[in-house]
């Protein structure tokens, strides 16, 4: 029960972001390559983690509200600059994609270093924390799109202000 908590608890950075980009309205193709993308990388951070926690435990210090902050911060700030230009599409790009993924996987790589869960059942956690991120990622980038629907152009306005309350969130965190 515990590591379900915790599952969500990581799952609600990506929902947040996915709800706030989804307001863009992706195609179902790229809805679901995110997804996965973030479900690996939250497979995957958390174990590099435990893995990094056994070696380094206390020489390495990573403060990933900061870096998240930035991230967030910066997709908002395209967001607003994009606002209003109809002429382009915009696109997500691989490194767009990877930014993404890995500035709501972040805090995974923290959960790893706390937990140093034994293989088999960090193993069992980190598909537990995979699944539940790519889910709601998922149902935050389809809301994302429903949003734009009862909205509309200034559901990309909201999105990008979700995106900066959470910057601002994760630095303020980084600060205290």
């Amino acid at each position: 029960m515990f590591i379900v908590a915790i599952a969500v608890s990581l799952s609600m950075d990506a929902f947040s972001l996915a709800l706030s980009i989804g307001t863009l309205k992706f195609p179902k193709k790229i809805v679901f390559g995110l997804s996965s993308l973030v479900g690996i990388f939250h497979f995957v951070m958390p174990m590099i983690g435990t893995f990094l926690s056994t070696i380094f435990v206390r020489s390495i210090h990573v403060d990933v509200h900061m870096l998240s902050g930035i991230i967030f911060l910066y997709i908002a700030i395209l967001m607003f600059k994009d606002f209003k230009k109809e002429d382009e599409v915009f696109k997500l790009s691989i490194l767009g994609a990877l930014l993404f993924a890995i500035g709501v996987s972040l805090d995974s790589l923290c959960v790893g270093f706390a937990l140093q869960l034994d293989w088999i059942n960090g193993i069992r956690s980190f598909l537990i924390f995979s699944v539940f991120s790519a889910g709601f990622t998922y149902l935050g980038l389809s809301l994302g799109g429903v949003l734009n629907s009862l909205v509309g152009e200034y559901s990309v306005i909201v999105g990008a202000a979700i995106m900066a309350i959470l910057g601002i969130l994760n630095f303020c965190q980084f600060l205290f």
